[in-house]
C-alpha cells in the first residue's frame, strides 16, 4: 500500500481529483489536500508563496499520518511537489507532475485581477474563476468531461486565488531541478496551452531517470480528461517503485 498526496493547482481545491481518489483510495492511503483559502478550509488564511505551500502540504501530510509519501501535483501542485523534493529530499518517495512545469510565471494582467477581485470579495467565500474552463481544457474534450470539470473548476476565496496567482508568479526552480534524485512521472496534455509540452520536455530531460507520458487530445487537467489512462499510468509507476 503507498501513502498518495494529491496536490491541487491554483484556484482548485481537493475536489477535482476524485477520480483518483475513488481509484486508488480502496487499496491506498489517499489524502487530497486542500490548501487554505480552498475547498473545505475557506475561512483561513491563504498562502502566498510556493515555499509556504510546500511547509504547509508537509505538515498536513504528516498530520495524517504519512512518512514517505508519493506527491501527486497538478500545475501549482506539481510546483510544490518539486519545491518539497528540494527542500526535503527524504520525505517524498517519488514526484508525479500533471501538466506542470518549474516555472509557472502568470500573466501580470492576471494577478493583477486576481487582486482586484481579493479587494472586493467577501471573505471567506468562492468566487467566480478568472481563468475560464475552455482555456484549460482541449477542445477535443468530450461535454461529460466538461460538465464534470465545471463542477469542480475553482474552489477558491478570492484571497485564495491572489495568493496561488503570487505563488506561481514567484516560483522557478529552472536552476535547480537538475538536483532532483526522485523516481518521477511526468505526464500531461499535448494540448495544454497553460503548462505546454515544452515544459514537460525541459523537466524530463533534466530530472534523472524521470518518465514522460505526452497524452493527446488533452489540456491542462490530464487527470481529468484522460482520467483511466491517467490511472493506469500512475498504478504503473506504483508498481515500479
Amino acid at each position: 500500500m503507498a501513502e498518495l498526496v494529491f496536490l491541487h493547482g491554483a484556484a482548485d481545491s481537493g475536489v477535482v481529483w476524485e477520480h483518483q481518489t475513488q481509484y486508488f483510495g480502496p487499496h491506498h492511503d489517499v489524502l487530497a489536500l486542500d490548501l487554505p483559502g480552498h475547498g473545505a478550509r475557506l475561512n483561513e488564511t491563504a498562502l502566498h508563496t510556493v515555499a509556504d505551500i510546500a511547509v504547509e502540504a508537509v505538515r498536513a501530510a504528516r498530520a495524517c499520518g504519512m512518512t514517505q509519501p508519493v506527491l501527486v501535483g497538478h500545475s501549482m501542485g506539481g510546483a510544490t511537489a518539486l519545491q518539497i523534493a528540494l527542500t526535503e529530499p527524504d520525505f517524498p518517495k517519488a514526484l508525479v507532475l500533471a501538466g506542470s512545469g518549474v516555472r509557472l510565471k502568470m500573466r501580470d494582467e492576471l494577478v493583477a485581477e486576481a487582486g482586484r477581485v481579493a479587494e472586493t470579495s467577501p471573505p471567506g467565500q468562492l468566487v467566480k474563476r478568472i481563468v475560464k474552463l475552455e482555456e484549460a481544457i482541449s477542445p477535443a474534450a468530450p461535454s461529460e468531461i466538461q460538465e464534470w470539470l465545471a463542477q469542480r473548476f475553482g474552489q477558491a476565496t478570492g484571497q485564495g486565488v491572489y495568493g496561488d496567482f503570487r505563488a506561481t508568479s514567484t516560483f522557478d526552480l529552472m536552476d535547480r531541478v537538475a538536483e532532483i534524485r526522485l523516481p518521477t512521472l511526468i505526464i500531461a496534455g499535448k494540448d495544454d496551452r497553460w503548462t505546454p509540452p515544452k515544459f514537460q520536455h525541459f523537466m524530463a530531460e533534466r530530472i534523472p531517470g524521470s518518465r514522460l507520458v505526452m497524452l493527446q487530445d488533452t489540456g491542462h487537467y490530464p487527470f481529468v480528461e484522460r482520467a483511466d489512462r491517467f490511472n493506469e499510468e500512475l498504478d504503473r509507476f506504483l508498481t515500479e517503485l
